[in-house]
């Protein structure tokens, strides 16, 4: 049981602190950095999410609908003045193992949001950040994820996906801070 989530979480530890020490540099308390910030995740986001619908995988997961944040970055986007960046592209995820490999990704970073959210001055919007899930539904999507990659090569597919969807992230981090830099 969790084999799946401890195979994820153990594969993507490096990718996970890159990205971390990456977006750890935006002080989201600087107006200019809060804005690069939503861009770059508004870059990754969106375009995963693009994919993932594109995939299907609302028939996968019930809730995932529920769950997408687009709509809350480019509202805080909007809401600060910037327009919805270009998307990058998508990983493929033409497998449900490397869905569930990017949602992971995504449905993680939503963790770290609530933290992030405080650092973020009043008056600045933050619906992306402060998006919030009904208790128990991070559980319920790792039982769910757990459930849906049974065999060491659907981990290893999923793996190789949420590494990608890390990278992406990472691409757009670095091509907003090269840009503010």
């Amino acid at each position: 049981m969790h084999e799946a989530r401890a195979a994820l979480r153990k594969g993507t530890a490096a990718d996970h602190g890159r990205l971390d020490a990456l977006f750890g540099g935006f002080r989201l308390s600087n107006p200019q950095d809060y804005r690069a910030f939503l861009t770059a995740h508004a870059m990754a986001l969106t375009a995963v999410e693009q994919a993932l619908d594109a995939a299907g995988f609302a028939s996968t997961l019930e809730d995932w609908p529920d769950r997408k944040r687009g709509d809350a970055v480019a509202a805080d986007l909007s809401a600060i003045g910037e327009a919805m960046p270009t998307t990058l592209s998508a990983p493929p995820l033409d497998t449900s193992a490397a869905q569930w490999g990017a949602a992971y990704v995504i449905e993680g970073s939503r963790l770290g949001g609530a933290l992030l959210a405080r650092s973020v001055p009043e008056g600045m919007p933050k619906s992306y950040l402060g998006s919030a899930q009904p208790p128990g539904s991070w559980r319920k999507f790792l039982d769910n994820l757990d459930k849906a990659l049974p065999l060491p090569q659907d981990v290893a597919h999923a793996t190789e996906s949420a590494r990608a969807t890390f990278g992406l992230f990472e691409q757009a981090g670095k091509m907003v801070r090269g840009a503010t830099d």
